[in-house]
């Protein structure tokens, strides 16, 4: 999916051979141009299953999986002619032998999620399977109906939905194995004390727990003045509630992270000492639901060093609209953070033309007086490596300016790659006249390389770095749209 994030292996800091220490990608292979429209279509980076690198794509020619070699040759083409008319979301799960396929399709103003497992080659094993429907509109009007989530070791699966009913907020879980055969279906209730919170991450344990971050949201900002962590053990009614030691401090955003070997989560976030403050520092924790409580909390200061190295002239001001991406654990008890300042602003147009690099053919909208024009605009990734005991061993900035319009941010952030020595960032930096693909690798000394990309020659489409996939070691594949075309970039380092 356009919206989805890129799914990378952070297991631990395990060196390879080869690595990334130079910023040269040895290839890139490009996949053939297909047809593709944009205000209505859609795309995945599915990945690997046996021998063939799966894609995705939908569009009013209808809905395909495309098979490519290790070079990017096109081996298949498969219609999913199993998919009704009108689908919301869709979801690939790849395995060695096998594909499942999320979707949700809009069926007689009901929103209906199917699953349907395909083997290696793309063939259905057996018929769409309707786990759950709703009517539209239940949910409220947001088309989120249902969301999924998958352990790291792709042997549980869970769709769930959250609605309010009256005064009540509900939630809708359905637990299944590869298989699809179904575990287990809750519906436990969000009592008072949580019915109000903001929930954000959704992680499943390879046990058929899910977890769940929430925090409120007040003041000017929306910063937080509770947090918890919530588990539903596999079969459960009730939640478990891990409450964060917050005291006076107030929570900006939250990243969870589990650790399948304890059943422990690590969280990061950024805090404020004010309701409407700035941002002061790193929040970071360990919550053991065995224990029933954190046993890791530390709130961890920026200094003035910290406040210097950025490029706001309000030093003050300088953290407030970084968010976390991801946080790394290292094996001595610290942790790596990766957090990117981003914010969206909406405001009134006058005009009938567009900014931003990539205007004139990958906006949503069509162009006219005086609408609404919602901008995006994503800066600086920051890189921040602490040791157990909370001291700062090393910081980096990746500097970066992409600002865009109408088309939900398609084009910016960033893609990454973990190699076990290095952070390596795939980024279009706006900064020129024209956009230039670029990279950027951080080492376990936080020394940082940067390096412009050559795309190819001949090759003048745009990169989606967000959209793209790890999809192994050494492997990245990202869409690449030119006006109305697909293809998909493989780089292999």
């Amino acid at each position: 999916m356009m919206k989805k994030t890129i799914y990378f292996l952070l297991a631990g800091l395990v060196c390879f051979l080869g690595v990334i220490d130079d910023l040269h990608a040895q290839d890139i292979y490009y996949s053939k141009e297909r047809k593709f429209s944009f205000q209505n279509g859609d795309f995945e980076v599915v990945g690997w299953s046996g021998d063939r690198l799966y894609t995705y794509r939908a569009s009013k020619e209808g809905f395909f999986l495309d098979a490519y070699n290790d070079s990017m040759r096109l081996m298949a083409t498969i219609a999913l002619d199993f998919f009704p008319q009108k689908i919301y979301e869709t979801k690939f799960i790849n395995y060695d032998d096998q594909i499942t396929v999320l979707f949700q399709a809009l069926q007689s103003n009901y929103v209906v999620q199917y699953a349907v497992r395909l083997d290696g080659r793309a063939r259905m094993l057996q018929r769409p399977v309707a786990l759950d429907s709703v009517k539209t509109g239940w949910f409220g009007p947001s088309k989120s109906y249902y969301s999924s989530v998958v352990s790291s070791d792709k042997g549980r699966i869970m769709i769930y939905g959250l609605g309010k009913a009256g005064k009540s907020s509900g939630l809708s879980t359905i637990l299944l194995d590869k298989q699809l055969n179904v575990i287990a279906r809750s519906q436990p209730a969000l009592d008072a004390s949580i019915s109000d919170f903001t929930l954000g991450q959704a992680i499943l344990g390879n046990d058929g727990s899910l977890y769940l971050s929430g925090y409120t949201e007040g003041g000017a900002k929306g910063y937080g003045g509770e947090a918890r962590i919530l588990k539903l053990a596999q079969g459960a009614t009730v939640f478990q509630a891990g409450v964060l030691p917050l005291k006076e401090l107030y929570i900006s955003g939250m990243y969870i992270k589990l650790d399948d070997n304890t059943n422990e989560i690590y969280l990061s976030a950024f805090y404020s000492l004010k309701k409407s403050g700035n941002i002061d520092g790193v929040l970071y924790g360990l919550y053991s639901p065995a224990q029933d409580s954190m046993t890791i909390f530390k709130a961890i200061p920026f200094d003035e060093q910290m406040r210097n190295a950025t490029d706001e002239r309000n030093k003050k001001k300088a953290f407030n609209e970084f968010e976390v991406r991801n946080i790394i654990v290292k094996n001595d008890g610290g942790f790596i953070l990766v957090a990117e300042n981003f914010y969206m602003n909406t405001r009134t147009s006058y005009g009938p033309g567009y900014g931003g690099f990539y205007s004139s053919y990958y906006n949503y909208n069509y162009p006219g007086m005086n609408t609404s024009v919602r901008e995006y605009v994503y800066g600086d990734i920051l890189v921040l490596n602490y040791d157990g005991a909370g001291n700062r061993q090393w910081h980096n900035f990746i500097r970066k300016e992409q600002y865009s319009q109408d088309d939900g941010g398609l084009f910016s952030s960033f893609g990454m790659i973990n190699s076990g020595a290095s952070l390596v960032f795939l980024y279009n930096d706006f900064t020129n006249s024209k956009s230039n693909l670029s990279l950027a690798a951080v080492d376990v000394s936080g020394k940082l390389q940067l390096k412009k990309l050559n795309a190819g020659s001949g090759n003048d489409g745009d990169w989606l770095p967000r959209s793209g996939k790890q999809t192994d070691a050494t492997e990245l594949i990202v869409p690449v749209l030119h006006k109305n075309n697909l293809s998909f970039a493989k780089l292999a380092f």
